[in-house]
C-alpha cells in the first residue's frame, strides 16, 4: 500500500512539475532518483544541477539512455551496443530538436503542455548535426526574428549542417534558408557539410568557397574566381550532362554584402569565419564539378564522395589530375579520402602515390561496365618510400587492386584499422598483415572466401596486438571435412591473444560447432572478450542451449555481451534459454 502511494505520488509530482520544480531539490535522493524516470526531457534538463548534487548523475545518464531507446525506435535492429561513454543527453536533445521544429505529432505526448519555443531553446544548445530536408520546413522558420534567438545558439553548437535536396529547399524559401546557412557557416561553428541527392550547383560552389586556403597560387586564386563570377552561367555546369537540372540563380555577391543585404542585423565585422569547412560530404551524379574546384580547397582536411550513378574511369581520370594539383601545393590539408561508387582499376595505387599523406582511405570500387579488366599498372614504391596510412576500407573484386594491395600493407606501418570486403585471394595479403602492420587494432574482413586461410588467420592471431577482429560471411567452414580441425586451435590463439575485446563471426553457418566457441573462456588463462557477435549462424535452439551452459559453468569474469540474433532461436521462444551475463 505505502509503495502504491509514494507512486502516485511521484507521478504526481512528475505531471505538475511546472509548479513544484522549485520544491525538487529539497526531495531526498532516493526519492529524486524514483522521480527521473516520470519526468520528460525539458525537466530532465533542469535538474540536472540537483542530481549532480545528490551524487544520483548515473541514474540520470540511465535514463537519458532510456529515452533515447523511446526516440529511436530502430535501435534494436541495429542493436548499437549500448556504452557508457556515449552523450545519450545530447543525442535526446538533439532528436528532440529535429522533432519539434519538423512538428511531428508525437512532441506534445512526450513535453505535454509546454510551449514549441521553450523546448528549442532548451535542446538548441545540445545540436551538433543538423539537418535540414524539404519536409523540415522549420529551417526557413530560423530566420524569422522570433526564432533568431535559437539561431544564435545553433551558431555555437552546431559543427555538421547536413542538407538533403538543397535545390527543392531553395525553391521553397530561397532568401531565408540562405540566411540560415549563412549565419551558421559565415558566423558560427560548422566545420562540415554533408550535401545528399545532387547539391544544387550554385549553392554547391558558394559553400565550397569556404574550403579554400589562406594560401593560394595566383593561378588558384583565379580559378576560384572565375568559378565563382561563373556560377550562374548554365553553360558552366553543362558538364553535368544533359539530365542535370538548371540551376536557380542565386544572388552570390561578396561576403561582405551578403551581410549587408541577407540582414541589416547581420554586420561582416562580427566573427567572421575564413576557410571555415573542413570537410564535405557529398552525393554527386558525376565528378565534373568537384574536379574544376578541388585545387583550391586547400583548407579541407576530409572528403566524401559518394556517385549516385556509376562513376566511371573517364571521368576519374579527371578527379585525380585535379587531386594531383591538390596535393602538389605544400598547404593542402586533405587527409581523409573515401569514394563510393567508383570504376577504376587503379584507383587504390593511383591515390596513395599522387597523396602518400593520406592519414584514412575508403574506396568502394566496382567493376567496369563491360566488366572487363584491363592490364593495370603494378604499384611501386620506393624502397623508403612509408605512408601515412592509419584506417584503410577497400571494397573490390578487381583482382588487380588485390594485387596491389600487399605493396601498400608493406608500406603503412602506422596502420591501425583495416576492413576489407569482397575481395579474392585472401592469402596474399593475411600473412603480410602479421609481418608488416604491427600496430594494427582492427581487422574486419566481409564477404571474404576464408576456407582455404586457416593457418594464415590462426598465425596472424598469434602474431598480432588486435583488439578487435570481425570475420563476417568469410565461410569459415565451408570445406572443412572436420570442423574442429580448425576451430579448436582458432580458439586456442583467440584465448593467446589478451588485447582482443571483441570477436564477430557472424554468417559462417556455425551451427553446432558454435558450442566450440564457449571454450574461449575455459581454463586459467581465458579469452577477455567482451562483446561476441554469433548472429545469423544456423544455430539450433538446443545448440544454443548447450553453448549458454558452457559459458555459464566457465563463468568469465568480465562482464559478456552476446548477439544470438537471427538464429532459429528468435522463432521458437518458448525453447531459449533464460540466461545472459
Amino acid at each position: 500500500m505505502l509503495s502504491t502511494l509514494v507512486s502516485l505520488s511521484i507521478r504526481a509530482v512528475a505531471q505538475n512539475m511546472d509548479l513544484l520544480e522549485q520544491k525538487i531539490p529539497d526531495l531526498p535522493a532516493s526519492l529524486l532518483k524514483d522521480l527521473l524516470p516520470h519526468l520528460n526531457m525539458f525537466y530532465l534538463d533542469r535538474i540536472e544541477k540537483t542530481a549532480q548534487l545528490k551524487r544520483i548523475s548515473t541514474s540520470l545518464q540511465i535514463v537519458w539512455a532510456d529515452k533515447w531507446r523511446d526516440l529511436n525506435h530502430t535501435w534494436r535492429c541495429k542493436l548499437k551496443f549500448m556504452q557508457p561513454e556515449e552523450n545519450w543527453k545530447q543525442k535526446c536533445l538533439e532528436s528532440l530538436f529535429h522533432m519539434v521544429l519538423l512538428r511531428k505529432a508525437e512532441v506534445q505526448n512526450l513535453l505535454s503542455n509546454l510551449s514549441e519555443h521553450a523546448v528549442l531553446s532548451m535542446s538548441a544548445k545540445h545540436v551538433q548535426v543538423l539537418t535540414l530536408t524539404l519536409a523540415v520546413r522549420g529551417g526557413c522558420r530560423l530566420a524569422s526574428p522570433d526564432h533568431r534567438p535559437i539561431l544564435s545558439l545553433l551558431e555555437k553548437s552546431v559543427r555538421c549542417l547536413r542538407l538533403f535536396d538543397a535545390e527543392a529547399l531553395l525553391q521553397h524559401g530561397n532568401a531565408e534558408l540562405l540566411f540560415v546557412l549563412h549565419r551558421l557557416i559565415d558566423h558560427g561553428s560548422v566545420t562540415e557539410v554533408v550535401l545528399k541527392k545532387t547539391p544544387d550547383c550554385s549553392l554547391f560552389s558558394w559553400i565550397t568557397f569556404r574550403c579554400r586556403g589562406p594560401y593560394r597560387t595566383n593561378s588558384q586564386s583565379s580559378a576560384t574566381t572565375d568559378s565563382r563570377e561563373t556560377s550562374h552561367n548554365a553553360d558552366h555546369w553543362a558538364e553535368e550532362g544533359p539530365s542535370a537540372p538548371k540551376c536557380p540563380r542565386l544572388d552570390l555577391y561578396t561576403d561582405e554584402k551578403l551581410c549587408s543585404i541577407l540582414s541589416p542585423l547581420c554586420s561582416f565585422n562580427e566573427r567572421w569565419h575564413v576557410d571555415q569547412i573542413h570537410s564535405l560530404d557529398l552525393e554527386v551524379r558525376s565528378l565534373a564539378t568537384v574536379s574544376r574546384l578541388l585545387p583550391s580547397w586547400l583548407s579541407l582536411k576530409s572528403l566524401h564522395l559518394y556517385g549516385t550513378q556509376p562513376l566511371w574511369e573517364d571521368e576519374v581520370a579527371g578527379f585525380l589530375a585535379s587531386l594531383r594539383k591538390l596535393c602538389l601545393d605544400p598547404h593542402c590539408s586533405l587527409r581523409d579520402l573515401s569514394m563510393g561508387n567508383v570504376s577504376s582499376q587503379n584507383l587504390l595505387a593511383d591515390l596513395l602515390t599522387i597523396n602518400p599523406s593520406l592519414h584514412s582511405l575508403s574506396l568502394d570500387i566496382n567493376p567496369p561496365w563491360d566488366n572487363t579488366v584491363k592490364p593495370g599498372q603494378s604499384l611501386q614504391f620506393r624502397q623508403d618510400t612509408e605512408l601515412s596510412l592509419e584506417k584503410l576500407s577497400l571494397k573490390s573484386a578487381i583482382v588487380h587492386t588485390v594485387k596491389n594491395f600487399p605493396a601498400v600493407l608493406q608500406h603503412a606501418p602506422n596502420l591501425s584499422s583495416l576492413y576489407v570486403s569482397g575481395i579474392h585471394h585472401a592469402h596474399l595479403f593475411l600473412h603480410t598483415l602479421s609481418e608488416s602492420n604491427p600496430l594494427l587494432k582492427v581487422l574486419i574482413l566481409e564477404d571474404i572466401s576464408l576456407t582455404n586461410c586457416h593457418q594464415e588467420i590462426i598465425h596472424l592471431i598469434e602474431n598480432s596486438n588486435l583488439e578487435e577482429l570481425s570475420l563476417k560471411d568469410c565461410r569459415l567452414l565451408e570445406r572443412c571435412t572436420e570442423k574442429r580441425d580448425f576451430l579448436v586451435p582458432f580458439v586456442v590463439a583467440v584465448r593467446g591473444l589478451s588485447s582482443l575485446h571483441t570477436l564477430s563471426l557472424s554468417q559462417n553457418r556455425l551451427a553446432k560447432s558454435a558450442i566450440e566457441i564457449a571454450d574461449l573462456f575455459l581454463g586459467e588463462c581465458p579469452s577477455k572478450i567482451t562483446k561476441l557477435d554469433l548472429s545469423s549462424n544456423f544455430i539450433l535452439p538446443a545448440d544454443l542451449l548447450e553453448f549458454s551452459q558452457r559459458v555459464e559453468m566457465y563463468r568469465p569474469t568480465q562482464r559478456l555481451t552476446l548477439d544470438l540474433r537471427f538464429n532459429p532461436l528468435d522463432r521458437d521462444p518458448k525453447t531459449a534459454p533464460l540466461w545472459s551475463s
